[in-house]
């Protein structure tokens, strides 16, 4: 079982496609459905560090979309 099963559950809502950009709704989605820290629609104008890096990361195409969902997803254990 993910330790991500938020963002599991979404995956099928996410763009997979590299070149595809990426919204915020996508973005709080990807990064902050299963934060212990983040409840949907209070102070979502407040951005976490985690979030402003991978935002970062993912617009410059350092990760992809599909390699977090690959990560997560996985069920073996490191």
């Amino acid at each position: 079982m993910s330790e991500f099963p938020k963002l599991c559950a979404a995956a099928h809502l996410l763009p997979t496609d590299p070149d595809a950009e990426l919204g915020d709704a996508d973005l709080v989605r990807l990064i902050c459905s299963d934060c212990p820290f983040y409840t949907e629609g209070e102070d979502e104008e407040l951005e976490c560090g985690a979030f402003m890096l991978l935002r970062h990361l993912l617009r410059r195409k350092v990760l992809t979309v599909r390699g977090i969902l690959d990560a997560v997803q996985r069920t073996d254990e490191p």
